[in-house]
């Protein structure tokens, strides 16, 4: 197993991210919606999920088979598959939800291969991460742009939205709660491997700890944008 996955093995969340956010964005679904959780990690928000379609269908989709593993074992009413969240399968969907992954393909690789697996009315709400300040750190800047090279502001995320075919329904930031909830865990879990022999853990622990630092100092220059979006008619 990578050092990544080894980090992660006992953690619930992957990335940021609060139930009472997601929740706002279900409210209205019908109890017997189609719902996918593309790039679900360990499952973190699987619960909010399944609470909102009691008679529907969740369907989760990962590449890391430990990830899926783990769904399978602690949320046997959804349905885990190992696979690329691009190409899913179980839908159509009235939801698609993705939470903290679409970094990976980017926004505009996600929206179009999400069209078509939506329902006629469907919509998507993923969170990426955004500049909050039109004038960020040097520190935050310089970090990020290595890091996640495709960061733009709130404007510049709703053009990529918009070049895709989609129209904004619903844009809010994550409550700073959800960073902390995400951080807390992970900082003890790193701190348990911290004596870890292996070199790729050390590669990965000392990057983390970066992260987590440059929140620390300077977390109100970035944070995780909630978007709710909708297909335009072709």
């Amino acid at each position: 197993m990578s050092a990544i996955l080894r980090l992660f093995d006992g953690l619930d969340r992957c990335a940021p991210g609060d139930a009472r956010a997601l929740a706002a964005v279900l409210r209205g679904l019908a109890p017997d919606a189609v719902v996918l959780d593309a790039g679900c990690g360990r499952g973190a928000d699987l619960p909010t999920l399944l609470a909102a379609v009691p008679q529907g269908r969740v369907v989760a989709v990962d590449m890391a088979a430990p990830f899926i593993a783990h769904v399978r074992a602690a949320h046997p009413q959804a349905e885990a598959h190992v696979g690329d969240m691009l190409a899913p399968p179980g839908g159509p969907f009235d939801l698609i939800w993705s939470g903290g992954a679409v970094y990976g393909p980017g926004v505009g690789a996600c929206l179009a291969a999400w069209r078509g697996a939506l329902k006629p009315g469907g919509r998507v709400a993923f969170t990426d991460l955004c500049w909050a300040t039109p004038a960020p750190s040097p520190e935050a800047r310089a970090f990020w742009q290595l890091d996640y090279p495709a960061i733009t502001d709130v404007p510049g995320l709703e053009r990529a939205i918009a070049a895709s075919g989609y129209r904004v329904l619903a844009g809010s930031w994550m409550p700073r709660a959800a960073w902390g909830a995400y951080y807390g865990p992970l900082a003890r879990r790193m701190a348990a491997l911290a004596a870890d022999p292996d070199p790729e853990m050390q590669k990965v622990l000392a990057a983390f700890r970066a992260e987590i630092a440059l929140w620390r100092a300077h977390g109100g220059d970035y944070g995780y944008r909630l978007t709710v979006v909708e297909p335009l008619s072709p």
